[in-house]
């Protein structure tokens, strides 16, 4: 085979591991591209980029990172930099070791960020799984060599890759961006390095979700719900939708959680770091009371495997809907329960007494411009209202 040629990563991926009968450890190939720039493969298959270079007489090499972590072009680009110091007299291992304790974006990741992150988020694993999924193209840039145009570029590959279900929407697109931002504060703070992600610009939204159900559709899917075959998981998306509950906080709700003398069911921790309290009404303590209590499993929505709760429940939620005849059923999903709660309560004030600061309450925001967010104003009511100043307006003409 040819030891020297175009590196590319097509080519690199297809290069064979060395021998293991070989007298030497590694295959070692050249770029023609980057004079100095070879590619070695182990014996096990492993590949790695080094540069080969002569200085003051004397040669010497600098590992530039493993394949596929660093790929083709970013090894041609750290092979040009070492160069340039070469050109102006200087070793780029000298170089190299007086910036060591520099930390490499995942360096920093794993061992200052997410430390502090486990302590002040419920969310962290959240973090964990868009930093491993969407940001490898920074992982191996020392913090100090990170670029603005580094952290466009994860924005860009995830605008052009597609998810199991489509293209990523540009809320996803922005939340891997606001963990890239909040790591950047976070190393700004201490490394005294600037924070370059705050040149990236966030995403414009247009996915927001208006759709919440009506009393009617609300009515109707609490009826399907205690209707379904599996009991539990039917009670449980029950309980959304009469509660306005997260998903999660309510699906991980155990027996020790629940005051029947209180008539209370008590949510630790919420998605704000904040205990609440739900007051449960007649229908929800019959649904509640009416669920069977599995040995040896401490959760109230009790699942098949030992002591954990019922499973999300999405295949359920979509057969409960079609029973329910409810329209256009893809937009509605578990977060509508939220949206339909305070929709219902502020549109129906003068039956159910609710305000907003009320509804803020029951939702457990911190702040009321959240609560604003899920409150909808039906068109009915906007009607209604509208037909009402028309007769305070007219009625003395």
């Amino acid at each position: 085979m040819k030891k020297k040629f175009k590196f590319t990563n097509a080519s690199i991926k297809a290069l064979p591991a060395n021998p293991k009968d070989a007298k030497g450890t590694d295959l070692e190939v050249s770029d023609t591209e980057i004079i100095g720039l070879k590619c070695l493969s182990g014996k096990n298959g492993s590949k790695r980029f080094l540069l080969r270079y002569t200085f003051q007489s004397r040669k010497c090499s600098i590992a530039l990172g493993r394949f596929p972590e660093v790929d083709v072009g970013a090894a041609r680009r750290i092979a040009s930099k070492y160069k340039l110091q070469l050109a102006e007299g200087v070793n780029p291992q000298s170089a190299k070791s007086s910036t060591s304790n520099m930390p490499t974006v995942s360096e920093f990741f794993w061992s200052t960020y997410l430390p502090v992150a486990k302590q002040r988020k419920k969310s962290w694993d959240d973090d964990v799984s868009r930093f491993e999924h969407h940001c490898k193209s920074i992982w191996n840039i020392r913090y100090d060599e990170l670029k603005a145009s580094h952290v466009q570029n994860v924005q860009n590959e995830m605008m052009a890759t597609k998810s199991k279900r489509g293209n990523y929407a540009p809320a996803t697109c922005n939340r891997v961006l606001a963990l890239v931002k909040t790591i950047g504060s976070l190393a700004e703070k201490l490394l005294d390095i600037p924070n370059v992600a705050k040149k990236v610009s966030m995403l414009p939204e247009n996915n927001a979700r208006t759709r919440y159900c009506s009393i009617e559709e609300v009515q109707a899917i609490i009826k399907e719900a205690r209707r379904y075959h599996q009991f539990t998981i039917g009670a449980y998306i029950a309980m959304l939708f009469l509660t306005g509950c997260r998903a999660s906080e309510m699906r991980l709700r155990k027996w020790e959680d629940l005051n029947l003398a209180e008539r209370t069911l008590t949510i630790g921790k919420t998605k704000n770091g904040t205990p609440h309290v739900v007051y449960l009404t007649d229908m929800m303590l019959e649904i509640i009371c009416d669920l069977p209590r599995v040995s040896g499993n401490a959760y109230i929505f009790a699942g098949t495997k030992a002591n954990r709760p019922i499973c999300e429940g999405r295949y359920a939620f979509e057969t409960i809907k079609k029973r329910a005849g409810i329209h256009k059923p893809e937009e509605v999903v578990f977060h509508t329960a939220r949206h339909s709660f305070a929709s219902n309560m502020l549109s129906h004030s003068r039956e159910t007494g609710a305000d907003i600061r009320t509804v803020q309450v029951l939702l457990n925001h911190k702040d009321l411009s959240s609560t604003m967010r899920y409150s909808k104003i039906s068109p009915d009511k906007q009607r209604d209202t509208m037909n009402s100043l028309d007769g305070l307006l007219t009625s003395n003409s």
